[in-house]
């Protein structure tokens, strides 16, 4: 086995604060098995696997944090989609979340996900009908129509609305199509289901303003339910896109709030591993599936690995770590290729 400090340094282009537990984060063919190497030389290992080179695009949805891996792989120069920024805006007639500030829509959990990879296939056809009705945020009117399933997508009328969700479609089945790399990351096992139509909404009811209150009731999600989720999510890709690489991941984002029965921090430990048990199981079960430890590289170094001002999201120090264990684990250089 290779000695600990071998070719092991600080990564990223960020410094890493000296009080920081780990130090280093080094590929290797074989992982560190012991803790007492751990501990002594504040090192974590990820496990060398080629996945992907300059020539690949990759495919990432996901909570915020795929939006921070996002950017930092495009910074890297990587394609990276899906191609957010190409979906045509008019904000007299509807609003894309972020959009065109921010490409990219956030998806909390493994049903909304799913729900994605469904549409794209066929299987589900939205119902030009299944909106909400929010307060008019935008356009001076007393009502504005929201998308259930979609992060915050609202529209002047239901025309509008079905427009932009058949825009925002267009681009994600583009990414879909083109990608041969898909970075999956999941953030939430409490959800939120739709009265009406049993599916899962995407967001937390009233957040940011929308509506959503009285169209929900909420449901704490199971491993099993995520499993299965995540086992039929690889099973379309595998369909649509045969010999892709899939790479998944736990965000280390933690709840603004829970609405179960427990304390914050207590509900945050359970949902968070729930998806991690379901992500450690998909990744044994599918060959093209790697669990890539993002999260344990985040809670490695807390608190320091979150930003002093909310406690929650994730400093840029470790961002830029995260992506160098990525790169160095996983990325194909043209020498080796």
């Amino acid at each position: 086995m290779a000695n600990d400090d071998e070719n092991a340094a600080p990564v990223g282009n960020q410094p890493t604060p000296k009080s920081a537990l780990i130090q280093k984060i080094q590929a290797r063919d074989t992982p560190n098995p012991r803790w007492s190497s751990h501990f002594q030389n504040k090192l974590m290992t990820v496990p060398k696997k080629p996945i992907f080179g300059s020539s690949d695009t990759i495919f990432t949805i996901g909570s915020c944090f795929a939006e921070r891996i996002r950017v930092a792989l495009t910074a890297e120069g990587l394609n990276v989609g899906p191609p957010m920024q190409d979906v045509p805006m008019a904000h007299d007639r509807y609003r894309i979340d972020r959009l065109p500030a921010r490409p990219h829509s956030d998806y909390f959990n493994t049903f909304t996900i799913l729900q994605e990879f469904e549409r794209h296939i066929g299987e589900w056809d939205r119902d030009p009908e299944d909106y909400w009705l929010a307060k008019d945020p935008y356009w001076g009117g007393e009502t504005a129509y929201q998308d259930p399933y979609r992060r915050l997508i609202l529209a002047r009328t239901p025309q509008d609305l079905l427009e932009a969700n058949e825009l925002v479609d267009v681009a994600i089945d583009r990414g879909i199509r083109e990608a041969s790399v898909f970075f999956l990351t999941m953030g939430m096992a409490e959800v939120f289901r739709n009265k009406r139509t049993g599916k899962i909404a995407c967001q937390k009811p009233g957040y940011s303003g929308g509506a959503g209150a009285d169209e929900t009731e909420f449901y704490m999600s199971t491993y099993e339910e995520n499993l299965e989720n995540m086992s039929r999510v690889v099973g379309i890709i595998n369909q649509v896109r045969p010999g892709a690489k899939i790479v998944v991941t736990v965000s280390p984002v933690g709840l603004a709030r829970t609405f179960g029965e427990d304390d914050i921090l207590v509900a945050n430990t359970e949902g968070k591993s729930i998806l991690r048990v379901a992500l450690g199981a998909l990744a044994r079960k599918y060959e093209n599936v790697t669990y890539f430890p993002s999260y344990e590289i985040v809670m490695a170094n807390a608190p320091l690995s979150f930003r002093e001002d909310d406690g929650r999201h994730v400093a840029n120090w470790v961002v830029s770590n995260i992506v160098s264990a990525f790169k160095s684990a996983h990325f194909i250089s043209p020498e080796n290729a």
